[in-house]
């Protein structure tokens, strides 16, 4: 049984935590569509180049393909725009924060200006990484920058863990 309407396969499942941080920002997550969670797109995508360039950045666990769809809900109703669907291809490897940081650096760099980050911050929950985003930082020293107070949650969220 789905969890959600929107969440309708494990490969979804695996994506969301990395695809869902992007989805107050103006780009489509694949809502209203087939497989929500699974492609990304925007009216100002271009599909071939995203593509090309998250596949150039060699994410773990992940290739990206081209594709345009047209959502029959939620951002981009109703318009067909280009975007990216996302493969795994080694679930082991696949790190879902990367992957969500990897996107939101090359729309970063291929769109400048055309995504409103701290619309952003309750779902990527960092003013820093908000602000590394936007100074173009690479996603990997990102994530590495990240691993101290991921750390220090870890620890404090131990004590109220019921299921160990």
């Amino acid at each position: 049984m789905n969890p959600s309407p929107n969440m309708r396969s494990l490969k979804a499942a695996l994506l969301y935590p990395g695809v869902g941080m992007l989805e107050y920002a103006k780009i489509s997550v694949g809502r209203g569509t087939d497989s929500p969670f699974e492609q990304i797109g925007a009216d100002f995508f271009g599909a071939r180049e995203l593509a090309t360039y998250l596949n150039r950045r060699q994410i773990p666990g992940v290739r990206v393909y081209p594709t345009s769809f047209a959502p029959s809900e939620s951002n981009f109703k109703g318009v067909r725009i280009e975007g990216v669907r996302f493969e795994i291809v080694n679930r082991e490897m696949l790190d879902a924060t990367r992957l969500g940081l990897e996107v939101a650096g090359a729309i970063q760099k291929l769109y400048p200006g055309k995504v409103d980050w701290a619309v952003n911050k309750r779902l990527i929950g960092s003013d820093e990484v908000i602000r590394r985003l936007q100074a173009g930082d690479d996603p990997r020293t990102i994530q590495q920058g990240m691993q101290d107070s991921v750390a220090a949650f870890v620890e404090l969220r131990e004590k109220y863990l019921i299921y160990k």
